[in-house]
């Protein structure tokens, strides 16, 4: 159960909200995943190679993509996560030097403190993409 900072509505999920943290820097990912875990969200961990594979077998609601600064990489891996028929929020943890290069997405500053990365995670799961219809499917 979680609020709503803008008008402070409870939301209640039938299910903990699923988040994948996959990324290069295993301190980072073991320990952002520790941390989500113990505020009561499912989360799975992947390296960047097998992102996509482990988003279908855990039904990820959000993507934390660590960069370790290969922009292109994580370029194409969000393209793939939001051609999904079942699209999850992509947020990309980014160092602090990378700020300005990823305009256009999703992003948090790599080590923010825990409780900012969770007001980013649940903004991304109330922003995430509705599933594609049987006819938009035929088109990918």
């Amino acid at each position: 159960m979680t609020t709503n900072g803008d008008d402070e509505a409870m939301v209640r999920r039938l299910h903990p909200l699923r988040v994948l943290v996959s990324g290069r820097d295993r301190r980072f990912v073991r320990v952002t995943s520790f941390l989500l875990a113990q505020r009561g969200y499912d989360v799975a961990q992947s390296s960047p190679k097998k992102t996509l594979e482990t988003v279908e077998r855990h039904r990820s609601d959000v993507v934390l993509l660590e960069t370790s600064n290969v922009r292109v990489i994580v370029a194409r891996q969000v393209a793939a996560l939001q051609a999904l028929p079942v699209a999850p929020s992509v947020l990309v943890a980014f160092d602090r030097d990378e700020e300005d290069s990823w305009q256009g997405l999703s992003t948090v500053q790599k080590w923010t403190p825990v409780e900012t990365l969770v007001e980013q995670i649940e903004a991304a799961a109330r922003a995430r993409p509705a599933p594609l219809t049987e006819s938009e499917r035929a088109y990918l």
